[in-house]
């Protein structure tokens, strides 16, 4: 009896100790939010949907430019967001380099907002700024803030038209995307 009693005694300490885990782990994934722990701030924002027009945001580029949705130009451009402390980011940056390197209109039809600190960003501004309009961010700066965005990367394809500028897509693989002329 005195052996039951003990089986049942230590039973109990190891649910409650799984208990206690899995909410640990609840509480930890509930910190990255939806986005998942890719250097977004993991606030589960709603991202800007096809149809959605952009929002009001201005920042200065690193040449000194001014950008706001009405310094994009006429036509169809690529905004996308990186961020050096994200592995993905760093594997896509050279697809993105030759992508907006072979974008007609050259670099003013790609915006990219490089997130985190000024020196951890110098590799990403050095392969962009040839090719693409580069604004350095902090987390949640004015950019992300507007179009939403807390998760990298995230790449908004966007079309300006009589000074409205809609989102008209989510690009996943640059390779395959093919702008819509």
């Amino acid at each position: 009896m005195a052996a039951l009693t003990a089986a049942v005694v230590l039973v109990g300490i190891l649910c409650v100790l799984d208990l206690l885990l899995t909410i640990g782990v609840i509480k930890k994934l509930r910190e990255y939010g939806p986005a998942g722990p890719m250097g977004a701030p993991g606030k589960g924002m709603t991202p800007l949907r096809p149809g959605e027009e952009l929002p009001a945001f201005t920042a200065v580029a690193e040449d000194g430019a001014l950008v706001s949705p009405s310094s994009l130009p006429d036509g169809w451009s690529l905004i996308a967001f990186l961020s050096p402390n994200c592995a993905p980011c760093r594997t896509k940056l050279p697809e993105l380099v030759a992508y907006a390197a072979a974008e007609p209109g050259g670099r003013d039809r790609t915006l990219a907002v490089v997130v985190g600190e000024p020196g951890e960003c110098e590799r990403f501004v050095r392969e962009l700024s040839p090719v693409a309009r580069v604004v350095v961010e902090p987390k949640g700066g004015p950019v992300c803030a507007a179009l939403r965005v807390d998760a990298f990367p995230t790449t908004l394809r966007v079309h300006a038209d009589q000074g409205r500028t809609v989102v008209t897509g989510h690009v996943v693989d640059l390779a395959r995307e093919a702008s819509p002329r």
